[in-house]
C-alpha cells in the first residue's frame, strides 16, 4: 500500500474519551507506586497457595495470547499470499506491539523482586521453559517495533533512513535468530548452521519474495518464529502442574492446545479491533476482509475443537466431564469455540458485522476463560481458601488496558496505521491523513 490508502484521523488530545483513559491511567500509577513501597503482601489478595493470580492470569498469559494478531496476520498477508487482508497488517502490528509492551509493564508489578528482570539475559538455564518465553518476548518486542517503524518513516518522509532500515534489518534478523539458536541449545555448532541457513535466506529470499510496504520479508517470518516459539511454550510450562490441574485441561497437548488458541484469538482480535475502529473513526468496514478471516477462523477453531476433544477422549478422560469441572470445561468451549464456529460457519451470518463481531467477541472472552481455567479456576490445591483480586489488583489491570486503548487512538493518529476505506455517512468531513489535510466528500 502506498501512504495515499491510509487515513489518519484529526488528532484531538483533550477529548472527554481520553480524559478518563488518563484519569485510570493515573489512579492506576499511583496504585503501582503502593504497590511497590508496600509489597505484594500488604496490595494483593496473593497468597502461598494461590502463588498467581489476576496479573499472571490476564495480564500476562492473557495479555500475550490477546497480542497474536500481529503474528498472524503477518502470516496469513505474506507468506500465504493472502493480499486482501493487506490493510489489517498495519493495525494488527500497532495492537501487538502496545500488548506485549505493556505484558512486560504486568509483569513487571507481579514479580517480587522486578529489578531481577534482566537476569535471563546472563542466565542461562537449560530445562526452563520460561527462560524461552522470556527471550522470545524480548526478540519479539523488537522485532514489533522494527515492523511499526515504516509507517514512522512514511509519516515523515524520511527516505533515506527506510532504505537504511531495508540494508540492515535483515542482518539483525540474521544475528538475532542465530543468537536465540545459541542460548536455547547452548551449542555452537547449532547456531553456526542457522547463521549460515539465515543468512543465504537474507540473500535471496528478497529475491522470490517481495516484503511488505517497507518490511524485509525475513523480518515478518522472525516474528512468526518468535511467536510461535513463546506461545507454545506458555503452554509447555503448565506441564508441570499434572497433579494439580484438571485433566479436562492438563494433557501432553498443551503447547499445541496454547498455540492453537492464540492463533485463533489472534484472528479474532483483528476482526474486533477493526470493527471497533472503523465505528469509532467513522469508516467504512473492511467487510471483504474481515469475512474472509472470519471463514479462516472458522476453521482453526474447528481444528481446536477436533484436538481438544479428541485428545481427551484418546485420554480416557470424557467421564470428567460430568465433574463440577466439566460445566467449566463446557461452558469455555460453547464460549469460545462451538457458539462463535457457528456463527462463522454460516456465511449470511458471517456477513453481519454485528454477528461477526459477537463471533470475534466470543472467541476472545473464550480465550480469557480458558487461561484463568489453566492459571487459576481448574487447580486442585490442598487444604481450603479462595482468591479473589484485590482493589489494587483491579485499579492497575484496568489502567493497563486503559494505557493500550489511549496509545492506540493516539499512533493511529499520528502515523498511518487504519486503511482509508472512506467514511460511512454522509456528511462532508475533515479529515486529516498522511498526505496532509484534506476535505472530503463521502459517497
Amino acid at each position: 500500500m502506498s501512504h495515499q490508502d491510509y487515513y489518519r484521523p484529526p488528532l484531538r488530545l483533550f477529548t472527554p474519551g481520553n480524559g478518563v483513559l488518563i484519569a485510570i491511567m493515573g489512579i492506576g500509577l499511583m496504585a503501582a507506586a503502593y504497590r511497590f513501597i508496600q509489597g505484594l503482601g500488604a496490595t494483593t489478595n496473593l497468597t502461598d497457595q494461590y502463588p498467581w493470580g489476576l496479573w499472571v492470569a490476564f495480564d500476562v498469559i492473557c495479555g500475550v495470547a490477546l497480542a497474536a494478531g500481529g503474528f498472524t496476520t503477518a502470516a496469513v498477508v505474506y507468506i500465504f499470499w493472502g493480499d486482501k487482508f493487506h490493510g489489517l497488517v498495519r493495525p494488527a502490528v500497532l495492537t501487538g506491539f502496545l500488548g506485549y509492551t505493556f505484558v512486560a509493564v504486568g509483569l513487571m508489578v507481579d514479580l517480587g523482586l522486578p529489578w531481577h528482570i534482566w537476569h535471563p539475559i546472563i542466565f542461562w538455564p537449560k530445562h526452563s521453559a520460561l527462560f524461552e518465553v522470556a527471550w522470545c518476548v524480548m526478540l519479539y518486542l523488537s522485532v514489533l517495533a522494527l515492523e511499526f517503524l515504516p509507517s514512522v518513516f512514511e509519516r515523515f518522509g524520511w527516505i533515506k533512513l527506510q532504505q537504511l532500515f531495508d540494508r540492515f534489518v535483515p542482518a539483525f534478523v540474521v544475528l538475532a535468530l542465530s543468537w536465540f539458536t545459541y542460548i536455547m541449545s547452548h551449542s555452537v555448532v547449532w547456531a553456526a548452521i542457522a547463521f549460515v541457513v539465515l543468512a543465504l535466506l537474507a540473500i535471496f529470499l528478497p529475491k522470490l519474495i517481495r516484503g511488505p510496504g517497507g518490511v524485509p520479508i525475513l523480518l515478518i517470518i522472525a516474528g512468526i518464529l518468535f511467536s510461535t516459539a513463546h506461545q507454545s511454550s506458555l503452554g509447555t510450562l503448565f506441564l508441570l502442574t499434572q497433579d494439580k490441574l484438571s485433566h479436562l485441561w492438563w494433557t501432553p497437548m498443551l503447547p499445541v492446545n496454547f498455540y492453537l488458541s492464540a492463533v485463533a484469538v489472534g484472528f479474532a482480535m483483528v476482526v474486533f479491533e477493526a470493527t471497533l475502529s472503523a465505528k469509532n473513526y467513522r469508516l467504512v468496514v473492511e467487510e471483504h476482509a474481515l469475512q474472509g478471516l472470519g471463514h479462516i477462523l472458522m476453521y482453526i477453531l474447528l481444528v481446536n475443537f477436533v484436538i481438544r476433544v479428541a485428545d481427551i477422549a484418546a485420554r480416557g478422560q470424557l467421564p470428567l466431564i460430568y465433574s463440577r469441572m466439566g460445566l467449566l470445561f463446557i461452558a469455555e468451549m460453547m464460549l469460545g469455540i462451538i457458539i462463535p464456529m457457528i456463527l462463522l460457519a454460516t456465511p449470511r451470518f458471517r456477513a453481519q458485522t454485528w454477528l461477526r463481531f459477537a463471533a470475534a467477541s466470543m472467541v476472545i472472552a473464550g480465550l480469557i476463560f480458558n487461561r484463568f481455567n489453566v492459571t487459576l479456576l481448574a487447580m486442585n490445591r490442598p487444604g481450603e481458601g479462595f482468591y479473589f483480586p484485590g482493589l489494587i489488583e483491579f485499579v492497575i489491570t484496568m489502567a493497563i488496558i486503559s494505557a493500550i486503548i489511549f496509545f492506540y487512538n493516539i499512533m493511529v493518529k499520528m502515523f498511518p496505521v487504519l486503511p482509508d476505506t472512506g467514511f460511512e455517512d454522509q456528511q462532508t468531513i475533515t479529515a486529516d491523513t498522511s498526505g496532509g489535510r484534506r476535505e472530503i466528500q463521502a459517497m
